[in-house]
């Protein structure tokens, strides 16, 4: 199996050059131009941004297997966040080059005061890193824009501003396909408070995807999920062995982008990709359901209700390891916050029997759309000694989210450790189709193909 670790490092684009002289001289001609630029123009601009490499991830990143490196939200500031297709809510956060989508960027300040805000953007690589472009590579028109004012909330305790965002518009457009992230800067004093992944895909060729379940469990009992992929070659792709990379990733968690491990080239027109046993998905991978169309107690998941406290406080059913979980697909991993300026925010507590024993060491964790999934110490469950049950809240908007318990230990975490077994719930793949784009040196997202599950 070949291998395709390798990124665009300035080794790699010497490389590429070598590789290419003969067949492409003028294109040489003007990559070395562009390659004098990276090293002597761009080496202030790289150090300016969020850098990342397979080497340098930190522990906490580590911890948050959900979300890419770089992925960051000021959990303490901002809430309901969404980033999606314009029109679509569950939508994946995708464009399509030089056509007329958009996405939109929406998220909301639990404060009355007007904030100003800077917004730009980075290119990536498949695995996140940051590639070599700066934005004038990827932008035609302006790279930083403004964001201010909000719409003020129509209630109280406590209010809040919403603050939205549509793009490419009018000012700027992107002209390079790949992975993409927004990131939300603090006018005033620059604090990062809002980074959030992309794509925006080229729609070349096209891709044909099935998922294979396999019958017998590979590991606790769990089923497993095998997708794979036939993509359509086209015109574009001279060297498909040489140029293409192919990667899945499960439920819209963009940093668990997993890379095709068995791929076959031998027919000219078509490459088929697929995941090995080894690296295959989990099948039976499980979600909750919170729906908070109401803060009352007439709402079947609310036991009790504290309206006069600031915000008001709810008390959740209790969620038992093995016994809550959802039977239908959850698309889209910012949840669907109500948008309207009347609803309300809560301080919503969850109380959960994980059914075993917790050993010393070990600890519990809250993940879900309301707090993008990240891992993080203010939904750490404790533990309740009078109720023999463990609890943590989370400040949540009325409306419908995904979440589910995670397990740490060693500083590792196990997201399956209190999942059902043996259910059949529906699971969403995405694939991805990247070429080497050898003369500016980047990563070209060709083709996205989003398919389900059988069960």
């Amino acid at each position: 199996m070949k291998d395709r670790s390798h990124l665009y490092t300035q080794e790699n684009i010497t490389i590429d050059l070598m590789t290419h002289f003969n067949k492409r001289r003028l294109r040489v001609l003007l990559s070395c131009f562009f390659l004098t630029y990276l090293i002597t123009g761009c080496g202030m601009y790289e150090n300016q941004g969020y850098q990342y490499s397979r080497s340098n991830q930190n522990s906490t990143q580590n911890l948050n297997l959900f979300t890419p490196p770089g992925h960051h939200i000021e959990t303490d500031l901002v809430h309901s966040v969404q980033l999606n297709r314009s029109g679509n809510p569950s939508s994946a956060p995708i464009l399509q080059l030089n056509q007329s989508q958009q996405l939109h960027l929406s998220f909301e300040i639990l404060e009355f005061d007007s904030r100003q805000f800077r917004i730009t953007f980075s290119h990536h690589n498949p695995d996140w890193s940051r590639s070599s472009l700066p934005p004038e590579f990827f932008i035609n028109g302006m790279d930083t824009h403004i964001l201010d004012a909000g719409q003020v909330s129509r209630v109280h305790r406590p209010s809040y501003r919403q603050y939205s965002y549509q793009f490419p518009n009018n000012r700027f457009q992107f002209t390079k396909s790949g992975n993409y992230q927004l990131q939300i800067r603090d006018h005033d004093n620059g604090d990062l408070i809002l980074q959030l992944p992309f794509f925006v895909t080229e729609n070349e060729g096209d891709t044909r995807s099935t998922v294979e379940t396999f019958p017998v469990p590979r590991q606790n009992m769990r089923i497993t999920h095998r997708p794979v992929s036939w993509y359509s070659l086209p015109d574009i792709v001279d060297q498909p062995f040489f140029d293409l990379e192919f990667y899945f990733t499960q439920n819209q968690f963009w940093g668990k982008l997993r890379e095709a491990d068995e791929v076959d080239f031998s027919d000219p027109d078509e490459v088929k990709f697929e995941l090995s046993n080894q690296n295959s998905f989990v099948g039976d991978y499980e979600f909750l359901t919170l729906s908070l169309n109401n803060l009352t107690q007439s709402n079947p998941q609310i036991v009790e209700s504290r309206p006069g406290e600031y915000p008001p406080t709810i008390y959740l059913t209790d969620d038992v390891s093995g016994f809550s979980s959802s039977r239908s697909i959850q698309t889209g991993r910012y949840g669907r916050p109500n948008r309207d300026l009347t609803a309300q925010y809560a301080n919503v507590v969850f109380t959960f029997d994980p059914a075993e024993e917790i050993s010393y060491g070990q600890s519990i964790y809250l993940v879900g759309d309301f707090n993008n999934w990240m891992i993080n110490p203010d939904t750490e469950l404790k533990r309740d000694e009078n109720l023999n049950r463990w609890q943590t809240s989370s400040i949540i908007k009325e409306g419908s989210y995904s979440y589910k318990y995670v397990l740490m230990a060693n500083n590792q975490v196990d997201e399956l450790y209190f999942d059902d077994q043996f259910s059949r719930t529906r699971q969403e793949y995405h694939s991805f189709v990247y070429m080497r784009d050898s003369s500016e040196f980047y990563y070209r997202l060709l083709h996205v193909n989003r398919f389900l599950s059988d069960s």
